[in-house]
């Protein structure tokens, strides 16, 4: 329902924007550190852990990573 609305909206040109292609860069980081603290818990931690987890440990570095190449 969502993904309609924003093609109708946006004329699908929202899924080829740099701005989604970062925003599915870093949504694929935050789920690869959800599954490795999860796993290190022995449990499922949660999206907001993982998000919070990746913000306040990982996000700088990466964005200079990301930046830098």
């Amino acid at each position: 329902m969502l993904q309609e609305q924003i093609n109708i909206v946006m004329g699908g040109e929202f899924y080829n924007s740099k701005m989604y292609r970062f925003l599915e860069l870093e949504n694929q980081e935050i789920n690869k550190l959800k599954w490795i603290e999860s796993e290190k818990a022995g449990r499922d931690i949660g999206k907001h852990k993982a998000v919070f987890l990746w913000v306040r440990y990982h996000r700088k570095k990466w964005l200079k990573d990301l930046d830098d190449s």
